[in-house]
């Protein structure tokens, strides 16, 4: 292989899949760095303090995954988190609605919203604009969902227990045992399945991919339950992110998805309902952004107009777009969601940890969105020189 050829080979690689090796590598080097700071940068308290702090960023990272997919993008689901929060808290709180009653309306709430946006959308009017539209209707809304003081205090109420309840590490292992072996009989299942194609596969396939679920799963929660137990945030999001893992890797509608964001022309000439699936991109994304605002506002013990608002958005979409899901569509995973939120996090947990200013944080954030940004466009167009215009 020539020189000249080398780069071209490294791109078509990174194109096809393994970008989630680069995030891991600058998520080893955030980690190295701060920790060659502080020691107790990578303490099981600080570890359990940083899934905490990203699980909000990581919800509403996973429903931006989805639409990101279908190539449009949303600038309003960090608002709309807060208003489904609103909504939820109204009615538990003030209303003496039971909590899972308060939950489904919320949430209710947040996919009637994204409906309404995706129908616009679908309609031919860029999704940049109607999101950019209706972040400032939501930040109108809010106040109107709000009580008078414009505040909701959740202290000491059944909807804090979201995020204050632990699961005990005897239950948190024999859930990681259920997942490892789900996992590996799912592996076998497909090793066989080929094995009776006549396609030559190794029972390496299934052992090596199962070992390291394992490791990573029974490591997390040996790392998180030496404190009080799992916190229930954490397995939110884990078991949201299996779910989307399902749908999107192992059914037609992932099929589709991909299609839609790939080429949506050719999308459309294969039969491919394209605006259907924009609109059920966004329904996930509304579902979404209301557990993520339901989960920030059990940490935060309140609702007010401040809610959703703050640097959320930015860095749900940072967090999609460094872990790997291409700006462009059709190119990424629902894993970038959970890869980019902790990129973001660490380094927003690392400025906080050493006591450093908060230009830090915004300086470490912004180089690397645009450093992942270019990637994805060096990714797209499969070469490292720019286009001709």
């Amino acid at each position: 292989m020539s020189v000249a050829t080398r780069p071209a080979r490294v791109i078509e690689l990174a194109a096809r899949g393994h970008r989630s090796i680069p995030v891991l590598v600058v998520l080893v080097i955030i980690w190295t760095v701060f920790y060659s700071r502080s020691s107790a940068y990578l303490s099981f308290q600080n570890i359990t303090n940083l899934t905490l702090q990203i699980a909000t960023t990581a919800i509403l990272a996973l429903g931006v995954v989805f639409v990101l997919l279908v190539g449009e993008i949303d600038l309003s689901s960090a608002v709309l988190s807060g208003v489904c929060a609103a909504v939820a808290a109204g009615l538990a709180v003030n209303g003496g609605l039971p909590l899972p009653l308060a939950i489904m309306a919320a949430i209710a709430a947040g996919m009637a919203i994204t409906f309404v946006e995706a129908l616009v959308i679908a309609f031919g009017v860029p999704s940049l604009i109607v999101t950019l539209g209706g972040m400032v209707i939501l930040q109108g809304l809010i106040l109107v969902v709000l009580p008078p003081e414009f505040t909701v205090s959740l202290g000491g109420t059944s909807f804090a227990r979201i995020a204050s309840t632990a699961v005990p590490a005897g239950i948190s292992y024999l859930l990681a045992a259920v997942a490892t072996l789900v996992f590996a009989g799912y592996r076998l299942f497909q090793h066989r399945e080929r094995r009776s194609t006549g396609t030559r596969t190794s029972v390496a396939t299934v052992l090596v991919p199962a070992v390291v679920v394992a490791v990573v799963l029974f490591g997390g929660v040996f790392t998180l339950t030496r404190q009080r137990g799992l916190p229930m945030p954490v397995l939110i999001v884990a078991v949201m992110l299996l779910i989307a893992w399902y749908f999107t890797t192992q059914t037609r509608y992932g099929i589709h998805l991909y299609a839609v964001g790939g080429d949506r022309e050719a999308a459309q000439r294969a039969g491919v309902p394209v605006r259907r699936m924009v609109i059920y991109s966004f329904l996930i994304l509304g579902a979404c952004a209301a557990i993520a605002g339901m989960v920030d506002a059990s940490r935060q013990l309140g609702v007010s107009v401040t809610s959703g608002a703050g640097p959320l958005m930015l860095n749900a979409i940072a967090a999609a777009v460094v872990g790997g899901t291409s700006l462009f569509g059709g190119r990424g995973s629902i894993w970038s969601a959970i890869l980019g939120a902790l990129v973001i996090g660490s380094i927003s947990n690392g400025v906080q940890l050493l006591g450093l200013t908060t230009e830090v944080q915004y300086f470490a954030t912004g180089a690397v969105l645009i450093i992942a940004v270019a990637v994805d466009v060096v990714l797209t167009r499969g070469s490292l020189l720019p286009g001709r215009r």
